[in-house]
């Protein structure tokens, strides 16, 4: 006779294979435009979620058995992670000059040397996140967000490894963010741009397939290769989005664009700030501050736009800035290939720069310009959100505050009276 456990168990199982024979199906009745195009890159996060979330709380529950390593023992290993993702960063630089020069011995011995190192470093991933979620639920409780004491609901809960590619596509007549579809880790360079190409001609719909720096799935999927302070920044930002799903802000978050502004750059801000905390708290240094500018030092600037060596001096944030309000500018008089021109003009002009922009078009726009402290919105939300959080004392009572609006029009009265 079966055990209750047994029978728990098979019940759990088979639940979780319908659900997964579910997420696979093959139907394209009710796809949209761009679902259509990519949809044999569909990311499946039913799929993600069962290779991980479970595999995430064996490995925590195992922590509390004896022979792991001690604090001193796991803060070594993280240190070490991230150093050892500095050095994987170093050969797939090398690994791309090897391949431009068709070098085959180098790109061999260069890729047996990356296939080691990321053998090393997984090995150490789950102890490294478990490092990373204690920093910032410290900062957490430090904050009182927590729900009681020392317990942090939502928990934080992150996975190291590679996020989703994003679809997004704009109408061309106007910068607009019309639909977002997930797609396979490893989509090639190719298929992103036969993927973009079939929506521009079929369906006359500017898009973009683009690295996410994070997802809120739970646990949250972070890079795995960045550096540690991006990272710490990162994982904060996504509980932030954990954090806000329980209140009105998260809760109304598609109601409108303003809304998914407010919540894209709510968590970017206090994201930003809990993550530095994190870092810090971890032994992390922050770089010095720079003094803000004079207004003075402002308008010589702007007129004098040479350096000593009477070279060009490029500030990404007023470039790019410059390039969306003129592609507005000319959308709003109807010249969609005159704008669609001058883009390409001003991506090549980056690149110049040393900034990588594989493409920019109206999806670019529509998808960063969600994030209102950055250079390519035109949204004042931003600066809103700046001021505001320069009322409050901390980070917590900030988060505690704009997270329960349910509108952006209940934020702005909230911002006047503070304001006044």
């Amino acid at each position: 006779m079966k055990t209750r456990f047994q029978r728990i168990r098979r019940w759990t199982f088979w639940v979780a294979i319908s659900l997964l024979l579910l997420s696979m199906s093959n139907s394209t009745r009710y796809l949209n435009p761009a679902q259509m195009a990519a949809s044999p890159y569909l990311y499946n996060i039913v799929e993600w979620e069962f290779q991980n979330f479970l595999t995430k709380w064996v490995h925590r529950l195992g922590q509390a058995l004896p022979g792991h390593p001690d604090q001193a023992e796991r803060q070594a290993a993280f240190e070490q992670y991230f150093q050892l993702g500095q050095e994987e960063r170093r050969l797939a630089r090398e690994l791309r000059d090897a391949a431009a020069f068709d070098d085959l011995q180098i790109r061999d011995k260069i890729l047996s040397s990356l296939s080691d190192l990321r053998a090393q470093r997984q090995k150490m991933r789950a102890d490294v996140e478990e490092t990373i979620e204690a920093g910032i639920s410290s900062v957490i409780v430090d904050e009182d967000l927590s729900t009681v004491g020392q317990f942090i609901f939502p928990p934080v809960d992150i996975r190291l490894g590679d996020p989703p590619k994003l679809l997004i596509t704009s109408p061309r007549d106007r910068i607009e963010r019309v639909h977002d579809v997930l797609l396979s880790t490893d989509v090639t360079l190719q298929e992103r741009e036969a993927i973009e190409s079939q929506l521009l001609t079929e369906s006359d719909m500017a898009a973009l397939v683009e690295n996410i720096g994070g997802l809120a799935t739970y646990p949250a999927s972070i890079p795995k290769n960045q550096p540690m302070r991006w990272t710490f920044q990162a994982a904060a930002h996504e509980w932030m989005h954990h954090y806000m799903f329980f209140r009105p802000l998260g809760q109304n978050m598609f109601k409108t664009s303003e809304m998914i502004t407010l919540n894209e750059t709510v968590a970017s801000i206090a994201g930003d700030e809990m993550g530095d905390m994190a870092y810090v708290l971890l032994g992390g240094e922050l770089p010095a501050e720079v003094p803000a500018p004079l207004a003075e030092d402002i308008v010589e600037a702007s007129e004098n736009v040479h350096d000593k060596d009477d070279e060009l001096v490029f500030d990404f944030n007023r470039e790019m800035r410059q390039t969306r309000l003129r592609v507005d500018d000319l959308l709003g008089q109807g010249k969609i290939d005159e704008a669609e021109e001058y883009m390409e003009k001003r991506r090549l002009f980056f690149v110049e720069n040393q900034y990588s922009i594989r493409k920019l078009n109206q999806a670019y726009f529509a998808f960063y310009g969600t994030y209102a402290d950055t250079a390519a919105s035109v949204s004042p939300i931003g600066d809103q959100l700046v001021r505001f959080r320069s009322f409050m004392p901390d980070v917590g009572m900030f988060i505690r505050t704009v997270s329960g609006v349910s509108s952006y029009e209940e934020f702005l009265e909230m911002f006047s009276e503070l304001e006044g």
